[in-house]
């Protein structure tokens, strides 16, 4: 059968997952643990419609190996264009690219692949027009801009399909022009149905010169896959050819056509029984088992976060109800530094206007006064801002701001002499002052300087005692 190119502008992963590994394994030889290897290949598209898997399915052959086949929906789009060309008696083929690796998960050995497809979508997967009897087709590649088509864009715009792009057959033709200074140079002409309709850049038409000189001695001619794209207000036309240095020697032997007529379209195409089982097809039990799901947590574990989401508001209200709110902290000072910093900022802002004003007067004095005003705006900022980071000042703790009163109050008296009141309380108050020098770290007088408060009372018993 005839290979017939189909449009591989596009790509479409392909399930190669559960019966296909042994074939896999022997496309990819030498594999090893989790290092993955590709694999890149021409892809036979076979249909099935009789595969007691996947009816109508669409298998992927390579290298006379089974190593996929489409998806049920994927298979159900692009029956219709694959059946017309195996019913035209031709072999539908495209590139592929295969994946592969080698893992050890559980003590067990396992095969992960995968593979994509390099074809278009099924509207594009012929051109609009039909590649000349007697022209070599030139693999697809990168994309080529044509030059020039603006000057032929009336015959363009006749042939733009309704959707606003397609994929055409194009016919390279090499020429040589003089150039005003009497050398010659190669120019590459871009024709579509025998009609110019553009030109290659110089660079590429000095590549690829040699090529069509080549089919054209041996009375071919050469074509290539190109794409036209626009609107009723513009349009563009590019040229999807391989570069001359990535041809292969085969291309040069057999100058291959590529794209064999085909029949008309119909409603439906009679296919003919296809199906040729893999391994695992033949012996289901070596069918790729289903990847693990990953472990379930324990219910404990899965409900742990609950329990403690719904406990954590609980004890925030708790909290709330029973603890008193603390003072808020009181703003810090304003030292020396943070008063200077905002004096130099607001000087350096009227240096920096003054030296907006001088810029349409005298600019170097501009420019001179931006720069100053600039920096000191900047350095009182910056001062402003470091002398502003300090700590807040600790507040005063409310067990120094009790009055002494209730405490003289209820002292008894052990006579019924009257004594002057500080006397009394110098008499009566020994042990809070050896109280206060034991303070420990949980006292709520923790941080706070206690030598004020017990200097009056030292001095009281002094005098006293004198």
């Amino acid at each position: 059968m005839t290979q017939y190119a189909l449009n591989d502008r596009g790509s479409l992963e392909v399930i190669t997952d559960d019966y296909y590994d042994t074939e896999i394994l022997r496309l990819m030889d030498n594999l090893r643990f989790d290092r993955e290897q590709h694999h890149d290949g021409l892809a036979h598209l076979v249909p099935e419609p009789d595969n007691p898997h996947a009816p109508g399915s669409i298998a992927v052959w390579v290298d006379g190996l089974k190593i996929a086949r489409l998806s049920a929906e994927d298979s159900r789009r692009y029956l219709p264009a694959i059946a017309r060309v195996v019913v035209s008696g031709h072999d539908p083929v495209v590139p592929v690219r295969v994946w592969a690796t080698m893992r050890g998960k559980a003590g067990q050995v396992r095969l992960e692949s995968r593979a994509v497809l390099s074809i278009a979508r099924p509207d594009q997967l012929f051109p609009l027009n039909a590649c000349p009897s007697r022209a070599a087709l030139l693999p697809q590649g990168p994309t080529l801009k044509v030059l020039d088509e603006k000057d032929h864009a009336e015959y363009l715009h006749s042939i733009l399909p309704v959707s606003g792009e397609g994929r055409v057959i194009l016919t390279l033709e090499a020429n040589r022009h003089r150039q005003p200074d009497g050398t010659e140079t190669d120019s590459v002409d871009v024709l579509h149905d025998r009609r110019v309709v553009g030109r290659l850049s110089t660079q590429m038409s000095e590549q690829l010169a040699p090529v069509v000189r080549y089919a054209f001695e041996r009375d071919k001619l050469t074509a290539a896959w190109g794409t036209i794209r626009g609107n009723a207000f513009e349009l563009s036309l590019s040229v999807q050819t391989a570069r001359a240095e990535d041809l292969t020697p085969s291309w040069f032997e057999q100058l291959p056509h590529g794209l064999p007529p085909l029949v008309p379209e119909q409603e439906h195409y009679e296919l003919e029984d296809a199906y040729r089982p893999s391994h695992a097809e033949k012996h289901p039990e070596s069918r790729r088992p289903a990847a693990p799901a990953p472990e379930d947590p324990a219910p404990s574990a899965r409900n742990a976060p609950r329990r403690e989401a719904q406990r954590r508001p609980a004890r925030r209200r708790a909290g709330s109800s029973s603890a008193p709110r603390s003072p808020r902290a009181p703003r810090a000072q304003k030292g020396p530094n943070q008063r200077i910093g905002w004096l130099i900022g607001v000087l350096g802002a009227l240096v920096l206007l003054a030296g907006v004003v001088l810029l349409f007067v005298r600019p170097v004095l501009g420019i001179l006064g931006l720069l100053l005003g600039g920096s000191l705006a900047f350095c009182g900022l910056y001062l402003a801002r470091l002398d502003g980071a300090g700590q807040p000042v600790p507040a005063r703790h409310p067990a120094l701001d009790q009055d002494p009163a209730p405490l003289e109050e209820s002292a008894p008296l052990e006579d019924s002499q009257p004594r002057p009141a500080s006397s009394d309380a110098r008499a009566q108050d020994p042990e809070p002052e050896a109280a206060a020098d034991a303070a420990g770290p949980d006292s709520p007088g923790e941080g706070y300087d206690w030598a004020p408060q017990r200097a009056p009372r030292r001095a009281a018993r002094e005098t006293e005692g004198s």
